[in-house]
């Protein structure tokens, strides 16, 4: 039996070419894992992804060594820390294009060895 995935709307793990369109995640409760955590995913797109934010969650997405990610036009319906925390020295080729992550206090957050130039952020 699996025990509770560590995402409230999807997890996914050394997966690639995961396509997402015009999805929307919301919250019923107060909840503090992320939307979104990509571990060790490669050639992904996320297009049109409206997405709640809990306040005390620690970020929105979680991207663990994820390479060739495209995020466009993603939406924040609530105030939330932090938009795409990136974790791993092997992240690489994220972008994030246009959308409103104005409800996020802050875009982007970096661990565990997780480079800058990893993302590229165009608002």
């Amino acid at each position: 039996m699996l025990g509770p995935m560590p995402a409230y709307g999807l997890y996914a793990r050394n997966s690639r070419g995961i396509t997402l369109c015009n999805v929307r995640f919301e919250l019923q409760s107060a909840d503090l894992r992320p939307a979104l955590i990509f571990d060790n995913v490669t050639d992904a797109n996320i297009n049109g992804w409206t997405v709640q934010a809990d306040p005390g969650a620690e970020s929105v997405a979680r991207f663990i060594n994820a390479k060739q990610v495209l995020i466009t036009a993603a939406r924040l319906l609530a105030q939330g820390k932090t938009f795409l925390q990136l974790e791993g020295a092997s992240n690489a080729e994220i972008v994030v294009d246009g959308g409103d992550l104005s409800r996020a206090e802050q875009p982007l957050a970096f661990r565990d060895g997780a480079d800058k130039n990893a993302v590229r952020l165009r608002e």
